[in-house]
């Protein structure tokens, strides 16, 4: 028999895994965040951008979590994209 699985509200399924992209934010009012975005490994950066859901998942250099609102955020640069080689000399 198999045991019934504990969901969170609007939850259709199990957790997805998550992985952790590096990037720096900049908020409406000038304030400039760097640590990581929380995205589902199954989807991108932009797909979890442009989502319904009105949080983004965050977690600064200290390790401490939080839900930023979309609609506050202005920016969202990507830290740890691989830079292409050879294409500009040094």
């Amino acid at each position: 028999m198999e045991q019934a699985m504990a969901m969170t509200e609007g939850q259709t399924g199990p957790a997805e895994p998550k992985a952790r992209r590096t990037v720096r934010i900049h908020m409406n009012g000038g304030m400039v965040m760097e640590g990581s975005l929380v995205v589902p490994k199954t989807r991108g950066i932009n797909e979890l951008l442009n989502g319904r859901q009105p949080f983004l998942e965050f977690e600064n250099a200290n390790g401490d979590k939080m839900y930023l609102s979309k609609p506050s955020v202005q920016t969202v640069q990507m830290l740890d994209y691989p830079r292409p080689t050879g294409l500009f000399a040094d």
